[in-house]
Order: C-alpha cells, then structure tokens, then sequence
C-alpha cells in the first residue's frame, strides 16, 4: 500500500501537510527498580544470550536506592545481538531505542515498557513488510523508523524525491497507528537543506545524524553545526524531540570519554543522544559492550 502511495505522490506532486504531535519520551519516568550501581569500572559477567548459542558479555545487575536515580537519562541505543546485555542490564533507565530486527523487538521490547521502542528499515517496501510481521506478531512498539540513504538498501526513487517518499512514510506509520521517526542520512540533507522543514513537519521524532560532523573534535565548531542542523529541522516542527546519534569512529577503537565529550557539547540542544553502532563490526564487541555500559553509567547514575 505504502508503494503504491508512494508512486501516486510522485507522478501527482500532490502535497500534504501534517501535525506532528510532541511525542518524545517523558523523562520523569524511572522507575525505582534494579539498576546497576555506582561504581568505576564496568562489571562484566558471562552470560548466554536467549536467541544465540554464543556467549556474550553482561553487566551484573545489582539493586540500587532511589536517592541514585537521575531526574533523567536520555540515551538511545540500537538492539541488536552486541547491545542486549546494556540494553537488558539499564532496562530500569527509558530511552529510545531502535532496532531492524523484528525478532529482536519481539523478544525484548516486551520488558521495555516505558522506553520509545522503534522498527527501522531503510525504505518503504522493507518498513511495511516489518510492520506486517510486528502486528502479526503483536510486538509492541512505538514507532517506525524510515532511515532514507543513498545507498543500495534505499531505492532510487525514493531518495531522489524525498517529500513523496516520506509522505508515503507518514500514511504507512498512520496505517498502523504508530509515530514517525526519520533518520535520513546526513550527506543526502546536506544536499538538501531545504528539504529539512516539510521532512520533519511530517515527522513525530528525527534522529540527527552526527558522525559526518565528527571530523571535528568535540567543542565549539562540532556544537554550532549540529545547533545549525537543529534549527533547520525545528524550522519546520518548533517542538518536534530530536535524538542526535554519536557513533564510534570505525578507524580506532571505541573511546567512551571522547563520546561523552561530543555528548556534552550538544546534550542542552537536543532531546536525548543515540549511541551510533553501526561500525560495531569491524570493532572488538567486549570493548564496545565496555565503552557503551561506561556511557550509561555516567549519564545515568552519575559515575565514569
């Protein structure tokens, strides 16, 4: 349906405008459960993951006092096989998470109530056919996540008229009753800075990719693009909660104090940080299951 939607738009340049609605997650809600205690390093403990016969490493999860828990931790981070035991271990903290995997979200959405829990695909055909499975599976979910690239995984009609294609987003979130997360990526809006406002006036959540702008170290200059960027997407949606991804750059190996660094030279300008993982391949996992757990630590207990 959404395909079809798609080419009517684009042969008709019919233009829709929609309210988004202020939908980002309620920082208020932590819960005073188990979560992980205060401590310096991380802790690490053996466990089996329960959709993998291989052995993954795990934060101990350990009781903690009310008087620890932040008034909020806004972090993101993608659910794939490498993040479950972050993702498990700080389950007790809401974020916003991610994943491509409906099986992933299955198993482990149910047991992340109050986070903003997403499906993602890179174009229109992949995100319904996910949506089918989800509803069909009853996984319970927030958002679909459309990430638009010029890549081979984005078909080329889809990047080339990106208005129509994110129309088509739109009607297909609404279809099945869930928000809309776009995360297109930051070259093809370089491109098309203009096109910022109508994409993120049909958007309920935008995932602003930062890596292309981490050729800068953190600081100033790193701060008033992504503030520029900002602008540009809230030119369109004055309200509309705004993730930016921070990622681990894939030529040397994860530096969490370098992270938490880019976090806070814009953590006053959006509404939470993703911590980007889609490099996590060609890196150790146990540092970057390390590196990740530290992130969560100090922004969300307070200890580095």
């Amino acid at each position: 349906m959404s395909k079809k939607l798609f080419r009517f738009l684009a042969i008709t340049g019919f233009t829709v405008v929609f309210t988004a609605c202020n939908t980002g997650p309620d920082p208020s809600l932590i819960p005073t459960q188990e979560v992980l205690t205060s401590t310096s390093t991380p802790r690490v403990a053996e466990t089996i993951s329960p959709t993998s016969t291989k052995t993954v490493q795990i934060p101990e999860v350990r009781t903690a006092t009310p008087e620890m828990l932040p008034e909020t931790c806004q972090i993101g981070v993608g659910l794939r096989q490498q993040t479950i035991p972050v993702v498990l271990a700080y389950q007790d903290f809401p974020g916003f998470v991610m994943t491509a995997t409906v099986g992933l979200a299955a198993e482990y959405y149910p047991g992340l109530e109050k986070w903003t829990r997403t499906i993602g695909a890179p174009s229109l055909d992949a995100l319904e056919r996910k949506a089918q499975r989800a509803e069909q599976q009853g996984v319970p979910y927030e958002a679909l996540s459309y990430g638009l690239e010029t890549s081979e995984s984005t078909p080329n009609e889809e990047w080339q008229d990106m208005v129509a294609a994110t129309m088509a987003a739109r009607a297909l979130a609404d279809e099945y009753g869930k928000l809309l997360v776009m995360g297109p990526g930051f070259r093809l809006m370089s491109e098309n800075e203009d096109k910022y406002p109508v994409l993120s006036g049909m958007a309920d959540i935008w995932v602003l990719q930062t890596q292309r702008l981490q050729v800068k170290p953190p600081g100033e200059e790193y701060r008033d693009e992504v503030e520029r960027v900002v602008k540009l997407i809230r030119s369109g949606n004055p309200d509309i909660p705004i993730w930016a991804q921070i990622t681990f750059p894939p030529d040397r190996d994860p530096d969490f104090a370098e992270w938490i660094d880019y976090h806070e030279s814009i953590s006053d300008l959006v509404s939470g940080t993703y911590i980007g993982i889609y490099t996590w391949e060609s890196v150790d996992n146990k540092l970057l299951v390390m590196n990740t757990d530290q992130i969560y630590h100090q922004l969300c207990l307070g200890d580095s």
